[in-house]
């Protein structure tokens, strides 16, 4: 029968050696990723940053189970968290216990992400979804610092034929396919995807490297791009897990491997593309062991795995799971999407394949102008808006909260809380970084990215006035403020 076919597909062992691979590709990048988060301490994960994690975990309350609980964090829990975290990815990248190490991190990245929800992004759930493969897959037979020091001259031939289950990795394939069908196919519900706009207003978006690089003169090329995009995107599964050695396969790597780096190039989204690329050494497993030691058969027919892999076991629920959460649009599968996504939730699993098909509700640009009042009057002068307002990632999707422009659902009744909260951390960043004698007054210019089109006139609207008392603030007036 076709199921009984397919299940022994999945429990054929597989080479170790690109296993291990992938289990040093993605401890590197665990280790820039936490690096990055030890870096953003001050601004987000501390209690005194631009994030009011009281309301966040009054609102949200389903992000409460983690490693973190207002009035228990300190800037310095987290610098030391965050730093473990980094030793421990080198546990993975040697191979000293890595499903340990791997467990210990993906307990971190949940934590963090679920204290920092609302400035939750794709790089923080492609990461901690990786960290949790790591705990399923069969990592630490091969490439490993002990395996080299007991016994350096024979460990390389001894890896070579090494073996491993095979049904996680297979699983992980899996996973990958799904986010390219799922990301592929909800962009032919979106309008602008459809008439080609649609990376022209993704690259001219606060989150791009260079938005003002773009203009009319490339929507010829960013066309190209956009219709490029809807056809390989859904179009990666089959390339990739076409036969062995087949010319389509490799125009699959080829497809892969630009498709990622060109959103590098252009978006700052570099950690999901880089885990997602480095997924390409289990889909030509065989062909690099094939490359590298020469022509090998191909995997056996009979399943060497034996009866009792609980590890693949849990890969393939995992997977099925997962697939049900996706499933939100279809007819009655669609009804199972809610309880799947639960008990994701309930693991640690945050995912969500809509990738860039908001891009028709949320195509913004915002631009802000601040000046500072001396006090004793006289000309105002105008300060780089980049001190009131951070230029990060993290800092651009809250900024967009201030203009209705949510990333994550916010209920209705605590939307003008959430952006007062917003608006005096932002300035009570200001003193503390930047502090100025006089008083301080910042406007906003929220614009629609289309193009071709004539824009409106510019409308400058008000969004704070306030004052520095030493690294403290005091505000005067507030677009949010409820009186």
């Amino acid at each position: 029968m076709p199921l009984t076919r397919s299940y022994e597909w999945l429990r054929r062992d597989t080479d170790a050696l690109p296993v291990d691979v992938f289990r040093i590709l993605a401890g590197l990048l665990s280790f820039a990723y936490f690096l990055s988060l030890l870096q953003q301490v001050a601004d987000f994960s501390s209690p005194d940053g631009l994030l009011d994690h009281d309301l966040l975990h009054r609102i949200y309350w389903f992000t409460r189970p983690g490693l973190f609980h207002p009035g228990f964090a300190s800037p310095w829990l987290f610098k030391t968290v965050f730093s473990l975290a980094c030793l421990g990815c080198w546990g993975v990248i040697l191979g000293y216990r890595p499903k340990l190490c791997a467990g210990v991190l993906f307990v971190i990245a949940v934590s963090t992400y679920r204290w920092n929800f609302i400035v939750m992004y794709v790089d923080d759930a492609i990461m901690h979804l990786t960290l949790f493969w790591l705990l399923l897959l069969p990592v630490g037979k091969t490439l490993t610092l002990s395996g080299i020091w007991l016994d350096r001259q024979n460990c390389w031939s001894r890896w070579r034929e090494c073996r491993v289950l095979g049904m996680s990795v297979r699983c992980l394939m899996g996973n990958v396919c799904l986010v390219y069908l799922v990301a592929g196919l909800w962009k032919f519900e979106s309008p602008m995807w459809h008439d080609g706009t649609a990376v022209y207003a993704i690259v001219r978006l606060p989150i791009a490297r260079m938005p003002e690089f773009w203009g009319p003169e490339h929507s010829l090329w960013l066309r190209v791009a956009n219709y490029g995009a809807l056809v390989v995107e859904p179009a990666l599964p089959i390339l990739l897990l076409w036969r062995r050695g087949h010319p389509l396969k490799w125009l699959g790597l080829v497809a892969q491997l630009s498709f990622h780096l060109g959103i590098i190039a252009t978006l700052r989204i570099p950690y999901a593309n880089m885990a997602l690329m480095a997924t390409a050494v289990l889909f030509f497993r065989d062909e690099i062991m094939s490359s590298v030691f020469g022509r090998r058969e191909a995997e056996p027919l009979r399943p060497q795995a034996p009866p009792r892999d609980w590890g693949g076991r849990l890969a393939l629920v995992f997977l099925i799971c997962l697939t049900l959460a996706m499933m939100r649009r279809l007819p009655v599968v669609g009804i199972v999407h809610q309880p799947a996504y639960a008990l994701l939730w309930m693991v640690g699993i945050a995912q969500d394949y809509q990738l860039f098909n908001w891009i028709d509700r949320k195509n913004y640009s915002i631009r802000y102008r601040v000046h500072v009042t001396p006090p004793e009057g006289g000309q105002w002068r105008t300060l780089p808006p980049g001190q009131l307002f951070p230029d990060s990632l993290r800092a651009l999707l809250l900024q967009s909260y201030l203009h209705h422009i949510r990333w994550i659902a916010v209920p209705k009744a605590h939307r003008r809380a959430l952006q007062q909260a917003i608006m005096k951390r932002l300035a009570r960043r200001f003193c503390r970084l930047h502090p100025v004698e006089g008083d301080i007054t910042a406007w906003s210019l929220v614009q629609r990215v289309r193009p071709g089109r004539q824009r409106p006139r510019p409308f400058w609207r008000f969004l704070i006035e306030f004052r520095c008392a030493g690294t403290e603030v005091v505000v005067d007036k507030s677009r949010f403020d409820p009186r």
